[in-house]
């Protein structure tokens, strides 16, 4: 008997050695979801893959702060983690949290001032697992009309400006600009007008100018005919980060291996967004316009890493315009990205 039962326990051995070494081929998916690439139990257990959780869901925003996962589901790299991800779009990331806190969520995308905001009135214990994108000069700009007699800086004093909303980066990149610029950030009204309904408001001369993205940008110089006046992501503000993939801290702890898969999906997805052809495959989809539109977007930056030191300059920009008080080490709400 004894040897009957150390034969058994061979074969089932060799079994499971013959499971986890198999690499499934590409399946067809349906939308939004990808394959997991080898077995799982019906709960989202790692099955063979030795993943604590392999079935998860990722909340993304209709922007390019979002390219990375949908290239990474495009393209293959969560199935090639072990991963099988439905990814579920929301229209602000503060409107995805509760959902990320109740576990509807195992990761989402949130702006970083949104997120460090949170994380200041201890309304969110979570981590930055992937830094999604960073503005660029040219992607993130205050638009006008062209006879609106803005230029510069010192043009906005005075001027109705609109901002997506109250403490958002919007308002926080103009009012660092003006005082790069030795301007009275004060010396502004800031409106709480959102993106897509800025272009119209100027239009219609409720706003003077105000804070635009892509895609809003460029359908706003070909609709409206406005132009850019001030670039505000420059100076103190370059390249500064923008959007980041976060988790709990609770689901981070308790699943390590899990967020080291999503990470390693990401990076060669954050290296494909860099690639406007590949890209290019996504933004229509993300961003609403049609493809010809979307060629035409000014395209933002998409790190590979998550730079602490990088995300401690929104910090900063909290705490010197956005009346942030709370002292926060940026280092401490993130997860450190793996190797490839």
């Amino acid at each position: 008997m004894t040897l009957n039962t150390g034969a058994a326990t061979t074969r089932r051995r060799l079994l499971r050695l013959a499971l986890g070494a198999t690499v499934a081929g590409p399946l067809a998916t349906s939308a939004g979801c990808s394959v997991l690439n080898g077995s799982s139990s019906s709960d989202g257990s790692g099955g063979s893959t030795g993943l604590e959780k392999s079935k998860i869901t990722v909340g993304i925003l209709s922007s390019q702060g979002s390219a990375g996962a949908k290239l990474a589901e495009k393209f293959g790299y969560f199935a090639k983690q072990g991963l099988d991800v439905t990814i579920k779009p929301f229209t602000a990331g503060p409107q995805a949290v509760p959902a990320l806190l109740g576990g509807e969520l195992d990761f989402t995308v949130i702006n970083y001032v949104s997120f460090f905001q949170a994380v200041a009135a201890k309304t969110l214990d979570a981590k930055v697992v992937v830094d999604g994108n960073a503005a660029n000069e040219n992607s993130v700009v205050v638009v006008a009309k062209p006879d609106s007699g803005i230029a510069g800086a010192k043009d906005l004093v005075g001027k109705k400006v609109g901002i997506q909303a109250a403490q958002s980066v919007a308002e926080l990149l103009v009012r660092a600009t003006l005082k790069d610029h030795d301007v009275d950030p004060n010396s502004v009204h800031y409106l709480p007008v959102t993106f897509p309904n800025i272009p119209a408001a100027i239009a219609k001369g409720e706003l003077d100018a105000g804070v635009e993205v892509e895609p809003f940008l460029t359908t706003a110089e070909q609709k409206q005919g406005l132009q850019p006046v001030l670039k505000i992501v420059t100076g103190s503000t370059a390249n500064l980060p923008q959007v980041g993939y976060i988790a709990t801290t609770k689901f981070v702890n308790a699943h390590p291996k899990t967020v080291a898969a999503f990470q390693r999906a990401m990076i060669p997805a954050q290296t494909d967004a860099a690639d406007r052809s590949k890209l290019s495959q996504v933004l229509p989809e993300l961003s609403g316009v049609d493809p010809a539109t979307a060629s035409l977007l000014n395209i933002d930056t998409y790190p590979t890493s998550v730079n602490a030191t990088q995300l401690q300059r929104v910090v900063t920009l909290l705490q010197t315009y956005g009346g942030m008080t709370a002292q926060i080490d940026a280092k401490d709400y993130v997860v450190s990205t793996p190797q490839a």
